[in-house]
């Protein structure tokens, strides 16, 4: 379990965490408002949606707006290049300067770091080269420097297909490796299948990990695995009250009230879908025919 403020992720039901992709600072304020009505957990700042992100100065204080609009609520601030599935372009140095600037700043409370931005996994698998060696060292060494003063996402993203097991039992084992707080994976399915296996993945790696993990399955056809974490061990769920950040992202409001459905009791967490009771398996069912 990770404690940010008063948040405990990893502990109970999967929290809520709602995203704001607006553009300018009035908007984003407008819609840390509207989600202070919501019964949302955490709150993303999609910053590469904002039009003045290359200018630190607007960047401090649109924080600080940010910051006295959410009256404690944790802030997790993430960017994502286009090839992540944002909207902008940056360069490693200035993309590291922003997270460390925004870390010290004692605004936010959690930032997403993208593991594979610099290094491919193929480099890193078997027996690495000495530089590929020494550039995971050095991110791990921000990494650990960023966590002295935040909370740290590590994610991994892939919107092309869902990988095969052996392949994201690698990835995540590197992510967890890197030192992050809390591992996150988003992947694109083909078919139910890979949303399947996303999830069994997941519930087998809970097993191996004391950290608290985020993991979904993209568009629509994984919407099931934005809702069934609790089952699974997935710990965090994101949701949009506008434009959706990633694909298959499904509105606040549905998401609370699925979640709900389909909450499963605690005492079942160690229980293998095969073993769940008619009920249990019934509101998995309603999940999926929901989404």
């Amino acid at each position: 379990m990770v404690q940010v403020g008063d948040v405990s992720i990893g502990s109970g039901k999967p929290k809520i965490c709602a995203s704001i992709t607006e553009t300018d600072r009035k908007s984003i304020i407008a819609a840390a408002d509207i989600l202070l009505q919501k019964r949302v957990d955490i709150i993303e700042w999609r910053i590469d949606y904002y039009s003045e992100v290359h200018h630190w100065d607007m960047v401090l204080e649109t924080l600080q707006r940010l910051k006295m609009s959410l009256y404690g609520r944790p802030l997790l601030v993430t960017f994502r290049t286009k090839a992540e599935g944002g909207c902008q372009e940056i360069e490693t140095p200035e993309y590291r300067e922003l997270l460390d600037n925004i870390a010290q700043s004692g605004l936010v409370d959690m930032v997403d770091v993208e593991i594979f931005k610099d290094i491919n996994y193929s480099d890193l698998s078997g027996e690495p080269a000495a530089d590929v060696k020494e550039k995971f060292e050095e991110l791990k060494n921000w990494i650990a420097a960023l966590r002295q003063k935040v909370t740290v996402v590590g994610s991994y993203h892939n919107f092309n297909m869902t990988p095969e097991d052996d392949d994201l039992a690698g990835r995540m084992k590197l992510i967890i490796e890197s030192g992050v707080d809390i591992p996150k994976m988003a992947v694109m399915p083909e078919n139910r299948m890979d949303v399947m296996r996303l999830m069994m993945f997941t519930l087998k790696m809970t097993e191996q990990t004391d950290k608290p993990l985020i993991t979904m399955s993209m568009s629509r056809i994984g919407s099931i695995s934005r809702i069934a974490g609790e089952a699974f061990g997935s710990a965090v769920t994101f949701g949009s009250i506008g434009q959706e950040s990633a694909p298959g992202q499904l509105p606040v409001n549905k998401l609370e009230e699925m979640l709900e459905m389909v909450g499963i009791p605690k005492a079942r967490y160690i229980e293998y879908p095969h073993q769940f009771s008619g009920g249990m398996k019934q509101r998995v069912v309603i999940a999926m025919a929901l989404e």
